[in-house]
């Protein structure tokens, strides 16, 4: 008599082999998802400053000097500091300027500032002056507004 010894292999069923296969797959597809249309959030602070104009003027804001008044709105989670620097561009020209009443938009708040240029020629009433504040962080809040 012959004996046959068939050696036995275990292994895991076709269909749970199947469920595996399909729940490794949905995984790797929410992870994919959550980073390429940022479920996840953001894992990096910064700040998101916006430059509103409430005047822009000669000799009002600021005595002997063409300046605008700004109001700088961060909307992001970070704190930014605003440095002394800032741009006034009007009459085909961009002048250098000062920040007054500068310091440091904290997330979520606003901080009222002006820019200032107090050399060489003013807007006329009406003109568009367009600029820049520099900020700490080495970004500009970019401003337009009319001269009045």
């Amino acid at each position: 008599m012959k004996m046959n010894c068939r050696r036995q292999r275990k292994a895991i069923s076709p269909v749970l082999a199947t469920v595996i296969l399909i729940a490794i797959t949905l995984i790797a597809a929410v992870a994919i998802a959550g980073f390429v249309f940022g479920l996840f959030g953001t894992f990096t602070s910064t700040a998101r400053i916006q430059a509103s104009v409430t005047a822009c003027n000669y000799n009002t804001l600021v005595a002997g000097a063409e300046a605008c008044q700004l109001i700088l709105t961060n909307s992001g989670n970070a704190n930014a500091a605003t440095t002394a620097a800032c741009s006034l561009t009007y009459g085909g020209a961009t002048h250098a300027g000062v920040v007054g009443g500068g310091g440091t938009v904290t997330a979520g708040s606003t901080l009222t500032v002006t820019c200032a240029y107090t050399v060489g020629a003013t807007a006329t009433v009406g003109s568009q002056i367009t600029g820049s504040v520099i900020l700490s962080n080495g970004g500009n809040a970019l401003f337009s507004g009319t001269a009045s």
